[in-house]
């Protein structure tokens, strides 16, 4: 029983890599590709990819308008929800874009604030209190820094 499982988890694994491929080299190469754009090819990208979210949106509104089934209605709405979460979160990286906040502005405002951390920190040392969530901001802020200023 155990080799007819083996085998057959085998298999699944198979049909999943042949449908979603873990080529992560290709990932990494479409992101430093990103990275290379200039800041108005980056707005046009994203202004491109929001249009095509948007009408996709539009279609599914109206698909959901024109059918009357309880099951699909409900399964158009969820598509639609994710759909509103993909297109703010590109809403989001075109204000950073726009605000044109460097990597350098981002990692002295990173600096900044974790020193303004360390400091309260000591002054709760200081005054005999807890600093655990202290200690647990200033971690969750060196992962952040770590994240995006280590070269990979």
């Amino acid at each position: 029983m155990t080799t007819d499982f083996d085998e057959r988890l085998k298999a699944m694994k198979a049909r999943y890599l042949e449908n979603f491929p873990q080529d992560e080299a290709a990932q990494e190469a479409k992101i430093r590709a990103f990275k290379a754009l200039s800041q108005p090819e980056k707005e046009a990208k994203i202004q491109e990819t929001l249009q095509l979210l948007s009408e996709k949106k539009q279609l599914l509104m109206d698909k959901g308008a024109q059918t009357t089934e309880a099951a699909e209605k409900a399964e158009l709405a969820e598509h639609i929800e994710a759909l509103v979460e993909k297109i703010h979160h590109f809403e989001e990286k075109l204000a950073i874009i726009r605000s044109n906040e460097s990597d350098s502005v981002k990692k002295e405002r990173l600096k900044r604030q974790l020193a303004q951390l360390e400091l309260k920190r000591c002054k709760s040392q200081l005054d005999k209190k807890n600093c655990n969530k202290i200690e647990q901001k200033i971690a969750h802020k060196k992962e952040i820094f770590k994240k995006i200023f280590s070269t990979p």
